[in-house]
């Protein structure tokens, strides 16, 4: 559904309106808290998790002497731009590492990166180990950046995953990211704060008992599966 649609189907599963909105711009009352509140609650159901369609694969160049990069600095694959919607890294992933390989030797010797926290990383490469050469710890800085160690001493390819940030609806014909099937649940959201708005105890009560069925659905299918842990010995 579009987001006009979406608005749509709100005002037709709580009657706060008998027709419209025609548009999610320019509007007023009742029909302008409906567009208000579909935008608000996609933003929230987007950041409640980190959601299996947010994960998008970049790819960034390092420069010689230079061990630190921006999400800015990396190019988001699917969109073949430098990335512009920007939660967080997925790099400490033990089945789906990053990867590296030097660019003048190609792909085929790409071999994988080892992820380590932050503080660990500045106790081996920030007290007392200025080194260059081919990077094979990878890490995330407070702000946000990636971090390599060794510091690259020539030109070399990482890839990897990052999450999305928040997609904003805007536009009438604006479509939520998320797999259809669970569109609804954005009405559903949305009809919750309908119900708070109005006080309107049955809208409240069907809003959140379909809202909870239809959330535990989409955590199934979007979130990843529990991994059991290995043997202690």
């Amino acid at each position: 559904m579009t987001f006009l649609e979406l608005v749509k189907r709100l005002r037709q599963e709580t009657g706060y309106a008998s027709t419209g909105p025609t548009d999610v711009t320019s509007q007023s009352g009742l029909h302008q808290n409906a567009v208000d509140w579909v935008a608000s609650v996609w933003t929230e159901i987007q950041n409640a998790e980190y959601w299996r369609w947010m994960r998008r694969p970049f790819t960034l160049n390092t420069s010689l002497g230079n061990d630190t990069y921006a999400y800015s600095q990396a190019t988001d694959v699917d969109a073949a731009s430098a990335i512009s919607r920007f939660k967080a890294w997925r790099v400490n992933d033990r089945c789906n590492p990053p990867t590296c390989y030097l660019q003048s030797a190609g792909s085929n010797t790409k071999y994988r990166l080892t992820y380590i926290d932050w503080d660990a990383f500045q106790q081996i490469y920030r007290v007392s180990n200025n080194s260059t050469g081919a990077p094979s710890h990878i890490t995330i800085d407070p702000s946000d950046n990636i971090v390599l160690g060794p510091t690259p001493s020539d030109v070399y390819v990482i890839t990897g995953e990052f999450h999305r940030g928040a997609q904003v609806l805007a536009a009438g014909g604006d479509t939520p990211e998320m797999p259809s099937d669970y569109h609804m649940l954005i009405v559903y959201a949305a009809m919750e704060d309908l119900g708070f708005y109005d006080v309107a105890e049955e809208v409240l009560a069907r809003s959140q008992k379909k809202a909870k069925r239809l959330r535990r659905q989409l955590k199934r299918t979007q979130l990843p599966k529990m991994k059991k842990a290995g043997p202690l010995a």
